[in-house]
C-alpha cells in the first residue's frame, strides 16, 4: 500500500493538459524549473524525436523527482496495424533493463554473491569453480558467448534453456574472471537457475511474487510467446518501404527472460524505481551493493557496449561517474525494434524513464540532452 499510495499522489499531481492520441499527459509543477523553461525544452526534445506523430512508432517518457512526476508524455503508435496509440497502458519490452530485476530477485534470497557457480550448477569443467555469481552479475566472468547461431530459426525462437545450453561446452574463459568487462547476456540465465534452485520456484513465479507484486507492478510480466496481452507494443525498424515489425518472430534471442524478456509500462517502471528508493524490495545495504561499481567499462578491449569514459558496471546496473556531475545509475536495453533507457541520480531522487518501440534514434544524444535540460550539475 505504501508504494501505491505514493504513486496515486504523484499521478494526481501530474494530471493536466489536453490529451490526444499521439501525445498524452504533459506535466510539470509550477517551480523555478518550470519558469526557466524546462517543460518547453523537454517538449521540444521529444516532439522532435517523434516528429512523425501518429504515422510512426514512438515512445513513453516519465521524469520524476522523489515521489513526484514532473514530466510525462506519450508519443506515436504502439501497433502500426491496429493504430493503437502509445499511452500509459502500453507495455514495451524493456530488454536488458530486465537484468537488474534478476539481480534483485537473487539478492532477496540472501545468496552469497561470492559463491562459485559450481556450488549451484553442476558444470564439470573446473573453471566454474573460479567464476562467482558476482562475476555473472557484473559481466566479468570472461565466459565467451559461443551460442550456435548457424540456424536462424532456432535463434529467433530461442528460449532460456536453449540459450543456456552451450555453457557446458565452454572449455576456457577469455580472461581471468573478475579482471575485465565483457557484456554477456546469457550469464543472467544462470543467475535465474540459482533463484530456482534456492527457492524451489520457477524463476518467473518467484519474480512475479517477490519482485513485481511488492512493487505494485501490475502491468509487468515476462514474455511468453504463447500469450497475448492487451496494450502490448510491437517493436519496429524503418525500411525504404516503411515501418517493419521487428520483434518476436523477426529477431533473434527475443524470448529469453532473465536477461531481457520483461515487458512493462513507463508507469510501472516508475513504481520499480520508487520501490527501490524506498527499500521495499531490498535493504539499504543490499541496494548499495547492487549499485557499487565492480568493474570499469571504459577502455575494455573485450566489449564496446556502453564503453564510454567514466563508466562502470555494478550488479545489473551501469554507473556513470563523470567528474563534476552527479553519479548516474542506469541501464539501457535493445531488443528487436525496442529501445529503453532507465536512469536515476540516487543523491537527488531524480528518475528518467524512456521506453521506445523503434530503434532508429540516437539514445545517448537524447540522454545527454535530458541531462542538460534538467541540470545534471545540480544532482551532486
Amino acid at each position: 500500500m505504501r508504494i501505491r499510495g505514493m504513486w496515486m499522489m504523484a499521478v494526481m499531481a501530474a494530471a493536466c493538459g489536453a490529451m490526444t492520441t499521439s501525445c498524452i499527459g504533459r506535466s510539470i509543477p509550477k517551480t523555478a524549473e518550470n519558469e526557466s523553461g524546462v517543460v518547453e525544452r523537454l517538449d521540444s526534445l521529444f516532439e522532435s524525436r517523434y516528429a512523425e506523430g501518429e504515422e510512426a512508432p514512438g515512445g513513453a517518457v516519465i521524469i520524476a523527482e522523489g515521489d513526484s512526476v514532473i514530466y510525462e508524455r506519450y508519443f506515436g503508435l504502439a501497433d502500426m496495424e491496429t493504430r493503437e496509440p502509445i499511452d500509459e497502458r502500453t507495455r514495451f519490452c524493456i530488454a536488458s533493463v530486465s537484468k537488474q530485476m534478476t539481480v534483485v530477485g537473487l539478492l532477496q534470497q540472501n545468496v552469497d554473491m561470492q559463491d562459485a557457480v559450481s556450488e549451484w550448477i553442476d558444470f564439470e569443467n573446473p573453471m566454474w569453480r573460479e567464476i562467482t555469481l558476482q562475476h555473472l552479475a557484473s559481466h566479468t566472468s570472461g565466459v565467451p558467448d559461443s551460442r550456435d547461431r548457424s540456424d536462424r530459426e532456432k535463434c529467433i525462437h530461442a528460449d532460456d534453456e536453449w540459450s543456456a545450453s552451450y555453457f557446458p561446452t565452454v572449455t576456457d574463459t577469455k580472461f581471468v574472471p573478475g579482471t575485465a568487462y565483457d557484456y554477456l547476456n546469457p550469464s543472467f540465465l544462470l543467475l535465474a537457475k540459482v533463484i530456482e534452485k534456492n527457492s524451489g520456484m520457477a524463476f518467473a513465479d518467484w519474480q512475479q511474487e517477490h519482485v513485481f507484486k511488492p512493487a505494485g507492478m501490475e502491468d509487468t510480466y515476462y514474455f511468453d510467446p504463447s500469450e497475448h496481452r492487451e496494450h502490448t507494443a510491437h517493436g519496429y525498424e524503418p525500411t525504404p518501404e516503411g515501418w517493419k515489425e521487428f520483434d518476436y518472430g523477426e529477431e533473434t534471442f527475443f524470448a529469453t527472460r532473465p536477461d531481457g524478456g520483461v515487458y512493462s509500462t513507463a508507469r510501472d517502471m516508475l513504481k520499480w524505481e520508487q520501490a527501490l528508493a524506498h527499500n521495499v524490495l531490498l535493504t539499504p545495504e543490499q541496494l548499495e551493493m547492487a549499485y557499487r561499481p565492480v568493474v570499469e567499462v571504459s577502455g575494455s578491449p573485450w566489449c564496446d557496449y556502453q564503453n564510454r569514459p567514466n563508466t562502470y558496471y555494478a550488479l545489473g546496473w551501469f554507473v556513470d561517474r563523470t567528474p563534476g556531475q552527479g553519479e548516474k545509475v542506469y541501464h539501457t536495453g535493445d531488443n528487436g525494434g525496442f529501445q529503453a533507457y532507465v536512469a536515476k541520480y540516487p543523491s537527488s531522487g531524480l528518475k528518467i524513464i524512456v521506453l521506445e518501440n523503434r530503434h532508429d534514434k540516437d539514445r545517448w544524444e537524447m540522454a545527454k540532452a535530458i541531462d542538460e535540460i534538467i541540470g545534471r550539475e545540480g544532482t551532486m
